[in-house]
């Protein structure tokens, strides 16, 4: 995430999940949406697990370690149930599965770990105000379980590698890229007043998803996002944030 590069936030109530074993490394590149091969000359890497239908289920980061896959995944229940789905796919898989539920991670630009970095720490408020502001969503706190695309949470560029092959989901993906089929996505906005509660609708603009302080997502029409550009000012109720 942007301005970050110097800094660190801790995320609480996070989940790790570890897989390991001879066939760990295939198991993954064929159902995780990004390319697991990219650990090679990347530290960490955002993916997702999607239904077979392309809609979102989980988004996490993966790191390798020791030969090891980390997942870094939304915590309790969220961690629980990812371990489940992707047990579903594990079948006759040499793998190792093991899960943590309650995590605290130390974030930055370039690194996601369980031990705190030598740098200054930044509040997770003025994580989550420049995370908004970019149009990043945060799991489970942005997306619809079972119905977003990734197109619509602004992941269909960060979390997908579209040169790998196939993965659970693709199809829909990759068809969604290729024809810019993607009429909403997330939209970050500046409110005049508190922001409306996360799957309030706004009237003539669209669904609000999770806030922080004077700042927020919608799921907005992209035609509707042009419109409010080409008339708002300084002093207008909604204020859309362009990246």
């Amino acid at each position: 995430m942007n301005n970050f590069s110097s800094h660190y936030v801790c995320l609480p109530h996070r989940g790790l999940i570890t897989i390991s074993g001879a066939d760990a490394r295939s198991f993954l590149q064929n159902i995780v949406s990004n390319d697991i091969d990219l650990l090679k000359t990347h530290p960490f890497i955002h993916a997702c697990l999607l239904t077979p239908q392309g809609k979102f289920l989980h988004d996490f980061y993966v790191t390798k370690s020791d030969g090891k896959f980390i997942l870094d995944c939304e915590g309790a229940e969220r961690t629980q149930d990812l371990v489940k789905r992707l047990s579903l796919y594990k079948l006759r898989a040499n793998i190792t599965m093991t899960a943590e539920d309650n995590v605290t991670i130390y974030a930055t630009a370039s690194t996601r770990s369980t031990n705190k970095p030598d740098t200054q720490e930044i509040s997770f408020t003025q994580w989550d105000k420049t995370r908004i502001e970019n149009a990043s969503p945060d799991g489970s706190r942005d997306a619809e379980i079972g119905i977003s695309t990734l197109a619509e949470l602004n992941l269909d560029e960060t979390a997908v590698s579209y040169t790998k092959g196939c993965y659970i989901g693709q199809e829909l993906v990759a068809r969604m890229h290729n024809r810019n089929l993607g009429k909403k996505h997330l939209v970050a906005a500046r409110f005049l007043t508190t922001p409306p509660s996360s799957g309030s609708e706004i009237e003539n603009t669209g669904i609000m998803r999770s806030s922080c302080a004077n700042v927020g997502l919608i799921l907005m029409n992209r035609e509707r996002e042009a419109e409010l550009k080409g008339q708002q000012n300084n002093d207008s109720e909604i204020y859309i944030l362009g990246l």
